[in-house]
């Protein structure tokens, strides 16, 4: 049964507020994913450098995530690529 929005995202906001580490957040993350009836769910920062690396938070299966990260799908990945172009957009890049 799909809980209450509005309680999801009041749950997500009180669990943010008290997150100090990525543990926190990862779990966070993951309740409000179930609460919308998601299975799995991902988080990802690029770095504000080219050679930084990127964080990726989420429960897909490590390997999964180990290869994402090694073979820089992020660099070719439509849903990353058209995030960082909608975010240049808005700050009026």
């Amino acid at each position: 049964m799909r809980k209450d929005m509005r309680i999801v995202f009041e749950t997500f906001l009180e669990k943010l507020s008290v997150s100090v580490d990525e543990g926190d957040f990862r779990g966070a993350l993951a309740d409000v994913a179930s609460g919308l009836d998601l299975f799995t769910f991902a988080y990802f920062s690029l770095p504000p450098w080219s050679n930084g690396k990127p964080m990726l938070i989420s429960n897909y299966p490590a390997l999964w995530t180990a290869r994402y990260l090694e073979n820089r799908y992020q660099n070719v990945d439509p849903v990353i690529l058209r995030a960082s172009y909608g975010e240049s957009i808005s700050m009026g890049i």
